[in-house]
């Protein structure tokens, strides 16, 4: 077997997750000298550094803390909403040589379920990157405003970088991650909602093949499908750590507590109180059904809209609700992509015409 690095990027917020990140990938990979896990990190204190080395030391696990200041220090974020954690990836050919074939990548709010094998061999069809779709961009119309801003076509696609299959040889002998720190430094404007994963699909276009979903299936899906067993959970908004997690989340959240119990990050789960259970279901049954009742209020009582100071008419110009319209959205666009990766059918372009929308 060629060599393959396994990736994981954190700050201090995120560090802890991010052990137990790689202690789930370790947990489902087979053995191999040939398998090289690294923690890449930024703004950590040395006392989170020794930690992190001793988690792993006590379950067995070889894992190569990497902390490049030269690096960190050239990043410069854009605006304050992402930290510079969130940018690392972008610099990986800054900080791993030609020695390694394949380099899989996950966020540290990931968490692996399901035998990992099948990424170390994945047929990524002579591109670059295999990663799976964003299809929440697909499921509300927000993909129209990404096609647009990062110039990707009138049916382009868009991927969710949180996990990433690379041919290591090919995004170095095609200067890939440059390319997207460039897009990233020329046009900050048009990649302020996700820079590091706006960048990288700028960079990319077409050079990407779509792995099966479930080895990304996030929040989306986690909170409105349900036929499909994840392989990977991504925990891409509300945090199963956090006070007001979902209720779908306590099975994660014990995962995370249990794991951190022996650690000085026992307290990272925040406990949640019943105040914090009900406001955590008002939030998802005002995500999932706010964009319907708007919608509503548009066709039948605009005036509302005009009140509360709410256009009347949904533009491309600013985001759309996040929330899709039903599960049945969910579920069809969740198995088109299924098909389309395992080859039972052709690229689907655009990929939201799976779905049978409104006129």
């Amino acid at each position: 077997m060629s060599k393959t690095a396994v990736v994981v990027t954190s700050d201090s917020g995120y560090l802890p997750a991010a052990c137990c990140q790689l202690a789930s990938a370790a947990a489902h990979l087979p053995k191999s000298d040939d398998i090289h896990l690294f923690l890449v990190l930024c703004d950590v204190t040395e006392d989170e550094v020794t930690e992190s080395k001793t988690f792993f030391e006590t379950r067995g696990i070889k894992v190569d803390i990497l902390r490049p200041a030269e690096v960190t220090d050239r990043i410069k974020p854009i605006g304050n909403r992402w930290p510079r954690a969130a940018y690392l990836r972008l610099y990986f050919d800054q900080i791993f040589g030609p020695e390694y074939a394949r380099m899989i990548y996950f966020d540290a709010d990931t968490r692996v379920k399901s035998d990992l094998s099948p990424l170390l061999e994945y047929d990524l069809k002579g591109k670059s990157v295999g990663a799976v779709h964003d299809f929440i961009y697909y499921l509300t119309g927000n993909i129209r405003r990404r096609r647009r801003d990062l110039f990707l076509g009138d049916d382009g696609t868009y991927l969710q970088s949180g996990v990433m299959v690379m041919d290591w040889p090919k995004v170095l002998e095609t200067d890939l991650l440059g390319t997207a720190r460039q897009f990233l430094a020329d046009y900050p404007e048009r990649c302020f909602e996700a820079p590091d994963q706006d960048a990288l699909n700028a960079a990319l276009k077409s050079d990407w093949t779509p792995l099966d979903p479930r080895w990304n299936l996030h929040e989306t899906y986690l909170m409105y499908g349900g036929r499909s067993t994840p392989f990977i959970e991504h925990y891409t908004s509300t945090k199963p750590w956090s006070r007001r997690r979902p209720w779908a989340w306590q099975d994660a959240a014990d995962w995370y507590r249990k794991e951190l119990s022996n650690t000085r990050w026992s307290g990272f789960v925040e406990n949640s109180n019943p105040l914090d259970k009900v406001a955590a279901r008002l939030t998802f049954w005002k995500n999932r059904y706010g964009p319907k009742v708007r919608d509503q209020l548009a066709a039948k009582l605009p005036i509302v809209l005009d009140l509360l100071g709410r256009p009347r008419e949904r533009s491309d110009d600013a985001e759309l609700p996040w929330a899709p319209r039903n599960r049945t959205d969910v579920e069809t666009m969740t198995s088109a992509l299924i098909d389309e990766a395992a080859g039972a059918r052709g690229p689907i372009r655009p990929p939201e015409s799976v779905l049978v929308l409104p006129p």
